[in-house]
């Protein structure tokens, strides 16, 4: 099992079976392995984006236009949308780059249960984008993992 997500038009040369999925109205880009299917969903709180699930992972790529939100109400609503709670979120890494004016690298266990992907403050507002799935699972495809994650591009 791989990653999740579908799209049309990719940008740019993209390695063999990913393509790049642009979410204009969100502003945000990034690499997705070809075949699964998207959906919008609005969360509420002014929450809302992309949804998918494929082969029992599930992608949330998540935005609050405008003002930003801090690091904090982020990740509480990360809390919220993964039912892991925060005593199992982890942060890996923190930086700024490639759209983002900040942003945390995290991953998150409960159980078997883990996410893994990143928040913070763009452009257009703040985001949630991250990928719910196994602890097992990530540790075999951790590389794909990675090569979704580091495609990640606010604009």
């Amino acid at each position: 099992m791989s990653l999740l997500v579908f799209v049309s038009g990719a940008a740019f040369a993209d390695p063999a079976g990913w393509t790049t999925y642009k979410a204009n109205d969100y502003g945000f880009s990034m690499l997705v392995p070809e075949g699964a299917k998207v959906q919008t969903k609005e969360w509420g709180g002014g929450w809302g984006g992309l949804y998918s699930e494929h082969d029992g992972v599930t992608l949330y790529a998540v935005a609050k236009l405008g003002e930003p939100e801090s690091a904090e109400d982020i990740e509480a609503f990360g809390v919220k949308l993964t039912m892991i709670p925060d005593d199992g979120w982890t942060q890996i890494d923190k930086g700024t780059g490639k759209g983002w004016k900040w942003y945390r690298t995290v991953k998150a266990t409960k159980g078997s249960k883990l996410a893994f992907g990143g928040y913070g403050v763009g452009p257009k507002g703040s985001y949630l984008l991250i990928l719910v799935t196994t602890a097992a699972d990530f540790k075999e495809h951790q590389a794909d993992y990675e090569k979704w994650y580091e495609s990640i591009r606010l604009n």
